[in-house]
């Protein structure tokens, strides 16, 4: 029979204290792990936000990027003008104070364009900033390719307009709603201007942005200079318009210009578009020849039936088929 120890107090065996110790590190290690998801788990929700909220500003944005482009190549008397922005939410491009915009930033104009109130994740309706040169009035004419736009962002030139998506107010924007830029735009977005940026995104700077440049516009408007040329498809009443209406009344396309004076010269097969010797409907070549374009519009007679036109300096091109008895 075993005799108790002295006191009659029994001794725990010596490795108790050490189990002990190693139940204590486990639990802080789970805490600590546990602690580390959590972070994870909210650094990705906050990751996943910003990103829904950059893809959904950027959908709005390209509804308007497409909208502004549409709008230039669309305009009846000025291809490649836009609309002065807007002064308020009602969505409406003000009248011109004297020849100019009443201000070259500021809402979307999204009435005007007949898009919709566009806004981005926040709600908030998008900005828009326009190169004055581009601007639709006479007093900026002529507007065609060659127009250098006076925007910059991130330090690029030739900008013909940029729209915001402004997102959720930053500490120092307290007075919305309203319409003072700067309670909406952030940092040199709103210091009046033509130079504008598009990050880095931070506590100080959450507006998303995306440019128009000139190249963008006129990509499409160059098309349209050249429908107009080649005759556009609502002129089919007027069939002696364009190059079409010529092919058709003479069995084939004219000469080029080859001395720039605007008249098809013999025997030359290249140079400028003989613009004199075509017909065109009096609106369309009062806003031609008020843009400058005819010295722009290259032109090449491939065969009586053929014919290819372009813009100087740029990669538009159309090739225009007679369509006379003596064409295939």
């Amino acid at each position: 029979m075993r005799s108790r120890p002295e006191g009659g107090v029994r001794r725990l065996p010596a490795a108790a204290p050490r189990r002990q110790s190693g139940v204590a590190l486990l639990a802080l290690l789970t805490l600590l792990t546990l602690w580390g998801l959590y972070l994870l788990v909210g650094e990705l929700n906050v990751t996943q936000f910003q990103v829904a909220r950059k893809e959904a500003a950027g959908a709005a944005l390209a509804q308007a990027k497409q909208a502004l482009i549409g709008r230039a190549a669309g305009d009846d008397n000025r291809p490649g003008s836009l609309p002065c922005p807007a002064v308020d939410e009602s969505g409406v491009a003000p009248l011109f104070a004297g020849n100019q915009c009443p201000t070259y930033v500021g809402r979307l104009p999204w009435r005007t364009l007949d898009v919709g109130e566009l806004r981005d994740a926040a709600g908030q309706l998008l900005w828009y900033a326009l190169a004055p040169a581009l601007r639709d009035d006479d007093s900026a004419q002529p507007i065609n390719f060659e127009t250098v736009a006076e925007l910059r962002l991130d330090g690029a030139a030739n900008v013909a307009a940029i729209v915001f998506a402004p997102g959720v107010p930053l500490a120092n924007q307290n007075g919305r709603p309203g319409n003072a830029v700067a309670d909406y735009l952030d940092g040199s977005n709103a210091d009046g201007d033509q130079d504008f940026v598009s990050g880095p995104q931070s506590a100080a700077f959450n507006d998303v942005v995306l440019a128009v440049t000139r190249d963008d516009l006129f990509r499409v408007v160059n098309q349209r200079i050249l429908g107009e040329v080649r005759a556009r498809a609502e002129n089919a009443s007027l069939p002696d318009h364009g190059l079409l209406g010529y092919q058709a009344l003479n069995g084939g396309f004219p000469a080029a210009d080859g001395d720039t004076d605007g008249w098809a010269d013999a025997g030359v097969l290249a140079g400028r578009l003989p613009y004199r010797d075509l017909s065109f409907s009096p609106a369309a070549l009062a806003w031609l020849t008020a843009n400058d374009w005819w010295r722009l519009v290259s032109y090449t007679q491939l065969s009586p039936c053929l014919a290819r036109i372009g813009i100087v300096g740029s990669a538009a091109t159309m090739d225009v088929s007679g369509a006379s008895p003596a064409c295939p």
